[in-house]
């Protein structure tokens, strides 16, 4: 199988998405914005079907993450979740 992300042979790791047909390689996977989830299920998606959160909020200017303190993207990323609760 091709890999979606680099284009070679050898992809071991399918999207679950109902009627997807890419493929992809593990270490291929952060670099193409793939997602693999290492829970019951194991699922793996590609980046047209990857799931995402539905808090429909934006990082203001300069905030910083209240757990490590990094500055956070000001833009909505797929890198970045939101708090539901506190919409930080």
């Amino acid at each position: 199988q091709h890999c979606c992300v680099c284009g070679e042979t050898g992809a071991t790791i399918m999207c679950r998405h109902e009627d997807c047909n890419r493929w992809f390689h593990l270490p291929c996977a952060k670099e193409g914005g793939c997602v693999t989830q290492y829970i019951v299920d194991y699922s793996s998606y590609c980046p047209e079907h990857r799931p995402e959160q539905t808090v429909d909020v934006t990082p203001e200017p300069d905030t910083e993450c209240l757990v490590c303190m990094e500055p956070v993207e000001d833009t909505k990323t797929y890198d970045t979740m939101v708090c539901p609760t506190c919409r930080r």
